[in-house]
């Protein structure tokens, strides 16, 4: 509930400065999504994805790609963010960079698992 409140108050600061301060409309509006987002952040998905952990911890790769899947959502919502604002390229590039630090995050197990599957096929011959 107050995430709802502290979204309306913010709503109401925005249309108070879109009419007072036109020239920061754009900084401020940025400004306030971030605070927003890291309060969305860190009071709903963390503990989700913490929830999520411990349900499917029998699972090997479950930290992995609960991992993965807030990354990629956190760098999709930077990247819209910074297309809707007139900065597509920065958008589409930060959310490369999201993607290549899930394929460096993946990158390490899956080196593991070649090592092993390399160890087996060399018993074999």
């Amino acid at each position: 509930m107050e995430l709802v409140l502290i979204a309306i108050i913010i709503l109401l600061l925005l249309l108070l400065i879109k009419e007072v301060i036109q020239p920061l409309h754009a900084l401020m509006s940025v400004m306030f999504a971030f605070l927003l987002f890291s309060l969305l952040f860190s009071t709903l998905l963390v503990p989700l994805v913490k929830q999520l952990m411990e349900l499917f911890s029998f699972l090997s790769y479950a930290k992995l790609i609960f991992i993965s899947a807030s990354l990629f959502y956190v760098g999709q919502w930077v990247a819209m963010l910074l297309a809707e604002h007139g900065y597509k390229l920065l958008g589409h590039i930060v959310f490369d960079g999201v993607k290549i630090v899930i394929v460096m995050y993946w990158l390490k197990e899956f080196l593991t698992v070649l090592q092993e599957v390399s160890a087996i096929l060399q018993r074999i011959m």
